[in-house]
């Protein structure tokens, strides 16, 4: 008896508004989304920037912000990808 909201039924738009560009999610490169249960809001850059240099330290990450504190991240690299979802949970400015 699950049932979504009227903004959950709306859905999700990812990708740009340019129409040359590919969209992010056309890319081959592995994604995963994540979530900040952090109380203040989380600006995707310092995300980005800080957990990239945990999982994929050589050739990075991408990083968008789809809702308030929940990021696509783009792995330019499948083990970073791998080492982000096998040995997380994660902490991110003393938070999950």
């Amino acid at each position: 008896d699950l049932k979504l909201s009227a903004v959950e039924r709306k859905g999700l738009k990812i990708g740009g508004k340019e129409k040359d560009r590919a969209p992010d999610w056309a890319s081959d490169d592995p994604r995963a989304v994540g979530k900040l249960f952090l109380k203040k809001p989380a600006h995707a850059g310092v995300v980005g920037n800080t957990l990239g240099k945990i999982w994929c330290p050589i050739k990075g990450l991408g990083c968008k912000e789809l809702v308030e504190n929940i990021f696509l991240f783009t792995f330019r690299k499948a083990t970073g990808w791998r080492r982000a979802l096998e040995h997380g949970p994660w902490w991110f400015d003393k938070e999950l």
